[in-house]
């Protein structure tokens, strides 16, 4: 079998470097070109225009700038005068709650000295309202933020929420509290404000509130009630065993331990409105006196006791 014959006169054509040659000397696609070939002319004021439109936007961000720095000296004045004017009310609600409290010690003393004697019960009611500064003995739960989250700096404080800047939050304050009421406490304090029938702990911002007035780590929570009881049984709760989990996990401070004396001051008590039920209709025979009834219930001797 023979191979075709060559055509040895026809001269050979490198396709390779035909290809190489038309992309080295015509760079730009024959589509590319089309299209700019019914672009536009430019004019000569294009120029102008484009450096008059730069020059514009320059003059508006330079006059940007200058306003909000020029502006920057009033707003710093008026945030320390809105700080002062906060410290100032603050301050004028603790000497207003401070002169409350003396007058309400005033009055109690006054009622005590009419009295024909004292009356157990209303000195438990007293206790238990908060209307009294109490002394006695009972433990003392701390409580902390680590350190990272305590020195951590916000650019705008009170717009970040609590839960993101802080590991400890009103729920477990209020946990703590609930185990100690239930451990038998009588009267109870987070960093020297008095709790009451009607105290509220809740969260508005980065703050934690007791009765609208706010708490900052370390919380101290005083209790005052039987040392040894309210030990154990803290000591044997599940809020305990979270708190230590939290130690462990993010490093917060938490440690607990009896005092053999604790000062918790009153608090203002106001007039209480609540609900009342209206006359009801009897549909039970009355009952004689002293069938199902063992007396009226004896109070058992607080373990707080007033401090006048």
């Amino acid at each position: 079998m023979t191979s075709p014959p060559r055509d040895r006169g026809r001269p050979r054509i490198d396709l390779s470097a035909a290809a190489l040659n038309e992309l080295l000397n015509n760079t730009l696609d024959p589509g590319y070109r089309a299209a700019a070939g019914r672009n536009p002319r430019r004019h000569w004021w294009d120029g102008p225009l484009t450096w008059l439109g730069c020059l514009l936007i320059g003059l508006v961000l330079v006059i940007a700038y200058r306003q909000t720095h020029l502006s920057a000296p009033a707003r710093d004045a008026a945030r320390h005068d809105l700080i002062a004017r906060i410290h100032a009310a603050q301050s004028k609600a603790t000497g207003l709650e401070s002169q409350a409290r003396a007058l309400s010690d005033q009055v109690n003393q006054l009622r005590d000295a009419q009295l024909p004697a004292n009356d157990p019960s209303l000195k438990a009611a007293e206790v238990a309202a908060g209307s009294v500064t109490v002394t006695g003995p009972g433990m003392q739960v701390e409580l902390g933020e680590p350190a990272a989250t305590a020195s951590a700096g916000n650019p705008r404080p009170g717009t970040t929420p609590q839960v993101d800047v802080a590991v400890l939050h009103d729920t477990d304050l209020r946990s703590v509290v609930n185990r100690l009421w239930a451990a038998g406490a009588e009267a109870i304090a987070i960093n020297g404000l008095r709790l009451s029938p009607t105290s509220f702990i809740r969260v508005a911002g980065e703050s934690i509130l007791l009765d609208f007035q706010p708490l900052t780590s370390p919380y101290t929570i005083s209790a005052i009630g039987n040392s040894n009881q309210l030990q154990v049984a803290f000591a044997q709760s599940a809020v305990a065993r979270r708190l230590k989990t939290l130690v462990a996990v993010y490093d917060i401070s938490f440690r607990f331990g009896g005092k053999s004396k604790l000062t918790l001051p009153s608090v203002t008590v106001g007039q209480l409105q609540y609900a009342q039920l209206g006359p009801q209709p009897s549909t039970a025979p009355p009952t004689s006196p002293g069938v199902g009834s063992s007396g009226p219930a004896t109070t058992p001797d607080p373990t707080a006791t007033e401090s006048r």
